[in-house]
């Protein structure tokens, strides 16, 4: 696996109509639960059951009385809630249940490179790129901001990557490409300095291109 900035050339980029129907898709499930999420599973008639403050490992699982590890990230709490009752079944005569979201571990979006302060930055409601790159200090005077790349790793496979020209967005030129953001997507702004060597690569992997 390579550093994003130094294989990004190489790397097929999606375009920014494919990351806002990814947007649309996502938004349109409703909430998926996510690692560092923690959960309430409420059996509303064997309350002997219930459990609380349930984390989700970081390899997607939960652990359950009767169940076991349980694949839940990716599912929205409804969807959970279906396909832990199919398992209960087989144990409890009425395994009716909900899945409740207490905190949410997962909703952030990892910024580096040419801002003042790289971070992993909450998200928060409908934000956008640019307000997220503004809640991680903004950009430095190195800063290219007419190459901002975008790595999306909502997809569930293959992640999206794009390259975004933001002073267009800021003068007002294209808005379109101030896109807004997923819990996963990483930013990664680049530096003025092209032929500058890194003492480091970013924290974060772009897949290796396929052969040719």
């Amino acid at each position: 696996m390579l550093g994003l900035a130094g294989c990004a050339p190489k790397v097929k980029t999606n375009t920014i109509n494919q990351f806002n129907a990814e947007y649309d898709r996502v938004k349109g499930q409703g909430y998926q639960i996510q690692p560092g999420d923690t959960l309430d599973i409420t059996f509303f008639y064997t309350p002997e059951y219930n459990a609380t403050s349930v984390p989700v490992r970081p390899d997607g699982k939960i652990q359950l009385s009767l169940v076991g590890d349980f694949p839940i990230a990716g599912m929205t709490p409804d969807q959970a809630a279906v396909e832990l009752k199919k398992i209960y079944t087989k144990e409890l005569k009425n395994p009716d249940l909900a899945v409740i979201v207490k905190t949410f571990g997962a909703s952030a979006v990892v910024v580096q490179g040419e801002v003042r302060n790289p971070a992993q930055i909450p998200l928060i409601g409908n934000a956008r790129l640019l307000q997220i790159i503004s809640q991680a200090g903004g950009f430095l005077p190195t800063a290219d901001i007419r190459n901002v790349t975008i790595v999306r790793h909502s997809t569930g496979g293959k992640p999206l990557v794009t390259v975004v020209n933001l002073q267009d967005a800021l003068q007002g030129v294209n808005p379109g490409n101030d896109i807004p953001m997923l819990p996963g997507d990483v930013v990664f702004v680049r530096s003025l300095k092209t032929n500058e060597n890194r003492p480091s690569a970013p924290l974060f992997s772009a897949p290796a291109p396929e052969p040719q």
